[in-house]
């Protein structure tokens, strides 16, 4: 028998006629169960999906690894006070990175003390910490503002991540593109 493909002149390509079947396609049936698994499963992951649950699971985490407490089940119930205080306008934001972090990382990107970023370093500082970076940078940020600008991102990342799932405060912060504490 022999297997050798041979191409025509009328520009097709020979299929294997082994795959194809003479029979049209039948539709599949999914019993009852099966979809209403399925169902929760998509609902469950839209609402892990839009409250951003994982992120948050994340965040939570990274602040235990960084504080190291010999108590992390109350340092998680008083992180989430701070939390719901933050975002409620009355506490102060508990962020991943302290000023000392954000100076250390700015500093970096600045070891001759020239008092500037140019915009790429800038662009890699904001990437560095897990943040998106302005669209829209100066050839120069003096690093005083360079580190406002990213106390100012964390805190607003914060603050979107605690209202996930809040509508309505999220659309008047991109819209006013500004934030209330």
């Amino acid at each position: 028998m022999s297997d050798s493909v041979t191409v025509n002149s009328s520009s097709q390509l020979p299929v294997c006629k082994c795959i194809l079947s003479d029979e049209p396609s039948q539709e599949v049936h999914i019993p009852e169960y099966k979809q209403r698994m399925l169902s929760s499963t998509l609902r469950t992951e839209e609402y892990l999906r839009e409250r951003r649950i994982p992120e948050l699971i994340r965040f939570i985490l990274a602040k235990i690894i960084a504080a190291n407490p010999s108590d992390p089940a109350n340092y998680i119930v008083n992180l989430l006070e701070q939390c719901m205080l933050f975002r409620s306008g009355y506490g102060k934001p508990p962020v991943l990175y302290e000023d000392r972090h954000l100076k250390a990382i700015i500093k970096s990107f600045d070891p001759g003390d020239r008092g500037w970023l140019s915009a790429g370093q800038f662009r890699r500082a904001y990437i560095t910490l897990g943040f998106l970076p302005d669209k829209t940078l100066q050839e120069k940020i003096p690093t005083d503002m360079a580190i406002k600008k990213l106390q100012a991102t964390q805190e607003l990342e914060l603050f979107c991540l605690l209202n996930a799932g809040n509508a309505e405060v999220l659309t008047e912060i991109q819209s006013t593109n500004k934030i209330y504490f």
